[in-house]
């Protein structure tokens, strides 16, 4: 992908981000996925923490790097309003996103963890063109999300009928 080409389109998905969290009717990847937790904020202040020490990563270097990662702020605007959020890391290779992640300290996860990823996986395809993988990595080890296009679609239905 042209360098030019993945400016634009960081520069976009900041841009939405940034109209998202202003807006009325935006709901959040967090709130969510918090739908389908059995504990709520198992890791919400450690994820505050790492969020705040490394926001300051550049993501534009996706364009010059060959290989790059960084978390990166993603929205949508869908018939229903917005869903926005930070995905903890978004690999790039070329410039093309190839993969999300999700971070957590605590070993296991659910599915309130799985279709937070999910929705992150479906704001990078719809921002970026391109379909992601998408993972979680605990203390225990790395997840495979395969299924996330599902999981996210199906997380978001009960959305479209009361809005």
């Amino acid at each position: 992908m042209k360098k030019t080409n993945v400016l634009k389109l960081i520069d976009r998905a900041l841009r939405l981000y940034e109209e998202a969290r202003s807006a009325r009717d935006a709901v959040s990847v967090s709130e969510i996925a918090g739908r389908f937790s059995k504990g709520r904020g198992k890791g919400a202040g450690y994820g505050r923490r790492y969020h705040s020490k490394i926001w300051s990563l550049d993501p534009y270097a996706a364009a010059y790097e060959p290989v790059w990662a960084c978390p990166l702020p993603l929205a949508w605007r869908f018939r229903w309003g917005w869903l926005y959020g930070v995905a903890d890391q978004v690999v790039f290779e070329n410039g093309v996103p190839i993969a999300v992640i999700e971070y957590k300290s605590y070993p296991e996860t659910g599915k309130a963890e799985e279709v937070q990823v999910a929705l992150y996986g479906l704001l990078v395809e719809l921002v970026f063109c391109v379909g992601p993988r998408a993972y979680l990595i605990t203390p225990n080890g790395t997840k495979e999300v395969k299924e996330w296009k599902e999981l996210a679609i199906s997380s978001l239905s009960p959305l479209r009928r009361t809005r």
